[in-house]
């Protein structure tokens, strides 16, 4: 049985879960960054979970920004930050943007368009070599929301995860290195019934076992009471 159900909006067990995530989310509130990734097979509950653990962190006052991998081809790299920065520039005026980018605003821009569209006028990124480049422009995403966690907590939500590409999963281990001591929670979900060895989140997966900030919550059937708590609800 399902945690979660596109009849309605019940949510039923997930309490052990549920305060994990909440812990996790109260370190980042006092500036101890935590990574945390919730893991099950399809329809099991993770994004269910995730709202959950969003409308909480909401309430305690938290921005709460979300990204999404899809399983059709053709999504930009990134896709999961882009929709990510894109939503927090849509909430955001210029001057705070500004300020919060600083001088490596150019370099989002690379990847999220509408940094130029907020910030017009940015002078182009410096010349580097590809590795060099991409190593600026983590650094540059990092940088910029550790600043914007610093006026308001953040939690950052990237749902399947398993369908991430492979440069979206490289940034994820760097901030991984780069968010200890920050104002914000990363929460990732992902399908671990379809991870091979050899799949690359599995390789990343082994990256963010090494540091401390990281943990994994595993979403499994519900309980027979939980059940019957379900069936209860919806009918």
């Amino acid at each position: 049985c399902m945690a979660d159900t596109p009849a309605g909006d019940l949510f039923v067990g997930r309490q052990r879960e549920l305060a994990e995530l909440k812990a996790a989310l109260d370190d980042a509130l006092l500036g101890r960054g935590r990574l945390v990734m919730l893991a099950g097979e399809p329809g099991i509950g993770k994004t269910r979970t995730c709202r959950e653990l969003s409308a909480h962190a909401t309430l305690r006052g938290a921005l709460v920004l979300w990204g999404r991998c899809h399983a059709e081809q053709g999504a930009p790299p990134y896709w999961p930050w882009v929709q990510v920065i894109r939503s927090y520039i849509g909430g955001h005026s210029p001057e705070q943007i500004r300020s919060q980018m600083g001088a490596r605003a150019a370099d989002i821009a690379e990847v999220v368009p509408e940094v130029k569209e907020c910030l017009p006028g940015l002078e182009p990124p410096p010349t580097l070599e590809p590795e060099g480049a991409r190593f600026r422009l983590f650094d540059s995403i990092a940088t910029f929301l550790k600043r914007a966690s610093e006026t308001h907590p953040l939690v950052v939500v990237l749902d399947n995860l398993h369908w991430a590409d492979r440069s979206s999963l490289q940034l994820l281990e760097f901030l991984a290195q780069e968010m200890a001591q920050s104002r914000l929670l990363l929460l990732g979900t992902y399908r671990d019934t379809e991870l091979a060895r050899r799949h690359p989140l599995a390789q990343t997966l082994g990256e963010l076992a090494r540091e401390p900030l990281f943990r994994r919550v595993l979403l499994r059937g519900l309980s027979e009471g939980e059940v019957g708590q379900f069936i209860e609800n919806a009918s």
